[in-house]
């Protein structure tokens, strides 16, 4: 994301991004305002690719289309078991896993969805 803070490499990206400022009168220094640091915008980097850490598959088993596979973090609270039967004609995946802020579990799922893996 630009912003004032930020190091632009010195090829086609530093460019195409002054190029679109540009079309809107701006520029790189627009993003360190006069009105104040609550409005000032450094930038950032991500990561185009990130591994999923503590990444876990199963595949479960069940029978109703509505029961339950997976418990909750009310659960949790409430202080109630769960456990799966694992058991019936349906199937389902269940995912875990932890990734860092700014990172998308949607996009993972996406990812996922287009593998013939599971």
């Amino acid at each position: 994301m630009p912003g004032y803070d930020i190091q632009f490499p010195d090829n086609c990206c530093k460019d195409y991004i002054s190029e679109i400022l540009d079309q809107d009168g701006m520029s790189i220094d627009d993003f360190k305002g006069p009105l104040g640091k609550e409005f000032n915008v450094s930038g950032c980097y991500r990561n185009i690719l990130y591994k999923p850490s503590e990444f876990d598959a199963e595949i479960i088993k069940y029978t109703e289309e509505h029961e339950k596979l997976v418990s909750t973090n009310l659960d949790s609270v409430l202080g109630r078991s769960f456990e799966v039967k694992n058991e019936g004609s349906r199937s389902a995946l269940r995912l875990q896993f932890t990734l860092p802020r700014s990172c998308y579990a949607t996009m993972l799922l996406r990812e996922i969805g287009r593998t013939n893996r599971f």
